[in-house]
């Protein structure tokens, strides 16, 4: 990863415009802690980021930058910057007729503080406070001489068009309301196409996900930064660590994406992480939100995933389509609401040095209305993962089961296709469709009496690297959103309630991989457990047949889940039978 330099002799100003701005905030004065009173400072790494930002300019002298991604960790007075780059845009050098200086937050009370902290800052200065009319309670200030407003607002975009911005401030662009953002971010930057000069300046910590338009500026500010994209006009700013499996412990790594540590005024920052990393090391929710917040790292999913994504990526190649062709495999089918992701997921086993893997071919499946704004609300790229192949778009706002149907059929045409596992939620439909094209089609539940054998077998193979899975990013994504939870007996299923976002491709795996064990099983072994033989294995690994009833069956009490732990243990059929039914009762609709 490349950091900003901190070198003013590498930011040429041509026009003097930079050295102009650099004075302007050097006369601003701080207002609160234990520097007030006293003159805003410029520390070398805020010089240097208003260099960069106000000292390129064309052939005429007009300055080139018009976007700016400032991407820094808390606790490195970003906000104050912000704030005086604003003021300086308002009443200052780069002031201008009818200015309108905005600041938009995640909500109002938060772009109240950028506004408050260029407020005091006017009030500290007899001479600008003259000069402006505030009205502290709708978080604005007027400038009478050359009619320009300093105006906090709200994301809400419904209630901001008319506007013509000519400075905007983005606040912590990674918590602003997914369904708003884009849209603000829109209605904002088109008014701006009305003014000479504009400027937009992001500034935000790293955020989580992988979609939305703060992933989307995340990406392309280190595309730009790093060389893949030129764009003159767009300057990246961003102090991060190192990469994202440094040591978060190591103050070298603290130092490496905090700029102000380096100062003269680190030293409470500094204080501060020593305190929290004694702290948080004993709770792995806190660690991810320190790696986040102090060391700007993105982070992509869950914040306790399942398998560490670096695991997951560590996987051996996948056979190819070619190589695939004919083979034996099965289908697991998660669909979704109306609306909502569809995952379809072909698996096929192979042994290498006795060991089992899967090769795992997905594809997934969403109505073309809306796209962009389901991007958005599930920090997800599906537009750019419609145009790479990965996922497929049905006309309308629903899911065409049609479409759904087609593709099985292309997946029957170049596999051996042996059974179709489903979700039984919502999917009578469905399965009856499969039934009438001549397809063996399984209903599977979601239960831990269903889950539990495939779930365990999925994760052993992705720790060996034999989950050959390619590296779609679709699929990558719902596993790095997996959260799971445990019975008393230690087993596993995914849980969607709890899910930091989709997990449709994990849930069509596991359904194609319980149906490949259920094969495996004979009559009397049904994947490590025994059962006696007037059981069959499909009541475990999904039919929906009638079963015996079993005295007592909703007692809790009446489980044994010390026999639940030996699966070769005489009573070990008994008492999963009990636990299947108690769990596919109590559990299930938990989910749904």
């Amino acid at each position: 990863m490349s950091n900003f330099v901190i070198n003013p002799n590498l930011y040429p100003d041509p026009s003097g415009r930079a050295e102009r701005m650099c004075r302007f905030v050097s006369k601003l004065r701080i207002w609160e802690g234990d520097f007030a009173g006293n003159n805003f400072v410029l520390n070398p790494f805020q010089e240097c980021m208003i260099r960069r930002i106000y000292g390129p300019c064309n052939e005429i002298g007009e300055r080139l930058i018009r976007i700016v991604n400032i991407w820094i960790p808390r606790g490195n007075a970003k906000t104050s910057l912000a704030a005086a780059l604003g003021l300086g845009h308002f009443l200052g050098p780069e002031a201008e007729a009818g200015g309108q200086v905005i600041m938009a937050a995640a909500d109002r009370g938060n772009s109240g503080i950028a506004f408050n902290h260029g407020f005091q800052m006017v009030q500290q200065d007899k001479e600008l406070f003259k000069r402006v009319n505030a009205i502290p309670s709708q978080k604005e200030m007027h400038h009478p001489r050359t009619k320009s407003l300093f105006k906090a607002i709200s994301t809400e975009a419904y209630s901001k068009h008319g506007m013509n911005v000519s400075f905007f401030l983005a606040d912590e662009i990674h918590a602003w309301p997914p369904t708003e953002a884009r849209k603000l971010w829109k209605v904002i930057t088109d008014s701006m196409g009305k003014r000479l000069n504009p400027l937009t300046i992001v500034i935000s910590t790293a955020g989580e996900g992988v979609g939305g338009l703060a992933r989307e500026m995340w990406d392309y500010s280190h595309d730009v930064l790093n060389g893949r994209i030129s764009d003159p006009t767009f300057a990246p700013i961003i102090f991060e660590a190192p990469d994202t499996e440094c040591d978060w412990r190591d103050e070298k790594n603290w130092f490496e994406a905090n700029p102000v540590l380096s100062s003269n005024f680190g030293g409470s920052l500094l204080k501060e992480l020593r305190n929290k990393v004694s702290r948080v090391q004993y709770f792995p929710q806190e660690v991810v939100d320190f790696k986040r917040f102090h060391l700007n790292i993105w982070i992509d999913g869950s914040s306790t995933p399942w398998v560490e994504m670096e695991v997951y990526d560590n996987c051996d190649e996948r056979r190819s389509e070619k190589e695939l062709r004919n083979e034996d495999c099965w289908v697991g089918v998660d669909l979704s609401s109306v609306e909502d992701l569809t995952a379809i997921v072909a698996v096929f086993k192979y042994e290498e040095d006795e060991e089992r893997g899967f090769d795992v071919v997905p594809m997934f499946f969403l109505p073309e209305e809306s796209l962009i704004k389901k991007a958005d609300r599930d920090q997800a790229k599906y537009v750019q993962w419609k145009e790479q192949g990965f996922l497929r778009v049905t006309p309308g706002n629903r899911i065409d089961q049609n479409l759904l149907l087609k593709y099985c059929d292309e997946l029957n045409e170049k596999y051996n296709v042996l059974e179709f596992a489903v979700d039984r939620w919502n999917s009578q439909a469905f399965m009856n469709n499969l039934t009438d094209r001549g397809y063996e089609a399984i209903e599977f539940g979601q239960g831990f009496a269903s889950m539990a054998g495939p779930v365990k077998e999925m994760k052993q193979t992705i720790l060996s690297g034999k989950f050959r899975h390619s590296n779609n990013p679709v699929l990558r994504m719902c596993f790095a959103n997996v959260v799971t939870e445990k019975d008393a007996a230690e087993n596993e299923k995914f849980t969607k309630s709890k899910a930091r976002g989709r997990i449709d491709g994990c849930t069509a795996t596991a359904e194609a991989i319980g149906r490949i064990l259920a094969h495996e099983a004979d009559e009397l072994e049904v994947y490590r457990g025994i059962y006696s033989s007037e059981e069959k294995y499909e009541n475990v690994f999904g039919r929906k047949q009638e079963r015996d009833k079993l005295e007592f069956e909703n007692d809790p009490n009446l489980i044994d889940y010390e026999v639940l732990k030996d699966m070769r243990h005489p009573l070990f059929a008994e008492m999963k039978t009990r636990f299947e039914r108690f769990q596919d009762r109590n559990q299930e609709r938990e989910d749904f």
